[in-house]
C-alpha cells in the first residue's frame, strides 16, 4: 500500500498538467514509467537497497543487485530478468555465480532453495583492502562480470534510535489518514564520515507471524513464519565526507515505517552502515537524483544510469544493477506490542470459537512475500 501511495502521488503530479505539447506529454509518460520502475525494481532485493533503473520498460534485461561484505549474512546476489510492465523482475534461477578476488581465488555462491534467483555465500566474510568482482554464467551460456572493487579499510561505529510519531498517509483510494509511523535515526559523526569518505545506510526488518492455532486432537501448534524485507525501500541514505560539517554531529532520518499488523509480534530493525567506494557512491547518488526528479515534466530528462556489470562478449548489452564491495557494521533493535503508547487494533490471527473467517496470512503465513519457516540465528 505504501508503494501504491507513492505511485499515486507521482501520477497525480504529472496528470495535473494536461494542456501541454505532444513532446512534453511523451516526456510525462516517460517519467511516470521511471517513477514506477524505481519503486518496483527497488523491492526486488529483500536485504539490499534498490538496484539500477532503466528508463524504458524493456523486458528480458538482466538485473543484478548484490555485494561482498565483511558481514557473512549480507553476502548475497539477486538475479532477475526485467518485465515489460511495471512489476518486479522475474527471478533468474540456475545460474553459476562466483566471487573472485585479486589473487585469483574463486568462491562459488549457492542458490537459495527457498527463494529462486537469490544466491548466497554462507560462511564467507570479505577482507578489507582486497579487490573483488563477481562472475555470472547464465543457463544459456552468456558470461557477465562486474568491474573489480577494492573493499574499503574503515567502517565506523554508529547507533540508531527511533521514535513513534503520527503522520499523514494517503491510502490506495486517495484518502488522507493520520497513521502512526516508526521513525529511525542515526547520528552522523563528521570524524567518522571523514575517515570513511562514503557511507550508506539501509534498514532490514524481520518480524514474526504466527498463524491461527486451530484446535485439533493432537494439540499441534503450527510453526510461525519469519519475514524479511526492506523497511523503507524507496529511501536512499548516502553521505560523503564533503557533505558533512566537521564541527557537529547531525541526526539523520534513515527510515520510516508505518505501524501495521506486522508489529503484533516481535519486530526487528537491523540498520547496516556500509563504507563504500567512490564509484558505488556515485552510482547511488545518481539513483537518488533520478528518484527525486520526477516531480515536474520540466526537469532535465534523466540519463541512463550505468552500473558496473557487463557481458564479457558483448560489452554494449544493457545490464541493470551494481555489484559492490562494502565494509559493514550494524545496529539492531526490536519492538513488541507494548512498545507503543497505544493499543494495536489490527486484526490478529488469534483463534476464537465464535469466529468463522480469518485473513489469508493467518491460514497460511507463507502466503506473505519473503516469508519462510527459516528462523534467523539471532531472532
Amino acid at each position: 500500500m505504501r508503494m501504491r501511495s507513492v505511485l499515486r502521488r507521482y501520477h497525480h503530479k504529472l496528470n495535473g498538467l494536461t494542456r501541454i505539447p505532444s513532446k512534453l506529454r511523451n516526456l510525462k509518460e516517460r517519467l511516470i514509467r521511471i517513477a514506477t520502475r524505481i519503486i518496483c525494481i527497488g523491492l526486488f532485493g529483500s536485504c539490499l537497497s534498490p538496484i539500477n533503473i532503466e528508463t524504458e520498460n524493456k523486458g528480458g534485461v538482466l538485473t543484478v543487485t548484490g555485494q561482498v561484505s565483511t558481514i557473512s549474512e549480507q553476502n548475497s546476489i539477486q538475479l532477475g530478468l526485467s518485465a515489460e510492465t511495471e512489476r518486479l523482475p522475474f527471478p533468474l534461477s540456475g545460474a553459476y555465480v562466483a566471487l573472485v578476488d585479486d589473487l585469483g581465488n574463486t568462491f562459488p555462491y549457492s542458490e537459495d532453495a527457498l527463494f529462486p534467483g537469490n544466491y548466497l555465500l554462507p560462511g564467507f566474510a570479505g577482507i578489507p583492502e582486497v579487490t573483488y568482482h563477481v562472475k555470472i554464467v547464465l543457463p544459456s551460456g552468456e558470461i557477465y562480470e562486474s568491474v573489480p572493487e577494492k573493499m574499503p579499510s574503515y567502517t565506523g561505529p554508529f547507533t540508531t534510535t527511533f521514535e513513534i510519531v503520527d503522520e499523514e498517509f494517503t491510502d490506495f483510494e486517495g484518502t488522507v489518514l493520520l497513521k502512526p509511523f516508526v521513525k529511525i535515526y542515526t547520528d552522523v559523526d563528521p570524524a567518522s564520515v571523514e575517515q570513511a569518505k562514503f557511507l550508506k545506510w539501509n534498514i532490514q526488518e524481520d518480524f514474526l507471524l504466527s498463524p491461527t492455532d486451530f484446535p485439533d486432537p493432537f494439540n499441534a501448534i503450527p510453526p510461525p513464519c519469519y519475514i524479511t524485507q526492506n523497511a523503507d525501500p524507496q529511501k536512499i541514505n548516502i553521505v560523503a565526507s564533503d557533505d558533512v560539517a566537521r564541527t557537529s554531529t547531525e541526526q539523520l532520518l534513515i527510515g520510516s515505517r508505518i505501524v501495521d499488523w506486522s508489529f503484533l509480534e516481535r519486530h526487528y530493525f537491523t540498520t547496516y552502515q556500509s563504507t563504500m567506494t567512490r564509484e558505488a557512491y556515485e552510482y547511488w547518488r545518481k539513483v537518488d537524483i533520478l528518484a527525486n526528479q520526477v516531480g515536474s515534466i520540466f526537469d532535465t530528462p534523466p540519463a541512463y544510469i550505468v552500473g558496473n556489470v557487463a557481458n564479457v562478449n558483448d560489452p554494449g548489452e544493457r545490464v541493470l544493477g551494481y555489484f559492490q564491495a562494502v565494509n559493514q557494521t550494524f545496529d539492531r533493535f526490536y519492538t513488541l506490542p507494548f512498545t507503543f503508547p497505544f493499543p494495536l487494533t489490527m486484526e490478529p490471527c488469534t483463534y476464537y470459537s465464535y469466529k468463522y473467517t480469518y485473513l489469508p496470512r493467518c491460514l497460511d503465513c507463507t502466503s506473505v512475500r519473503n516469508s519462510s519457516y527459516r528462523r534467523p540465528d539471532w531472532f
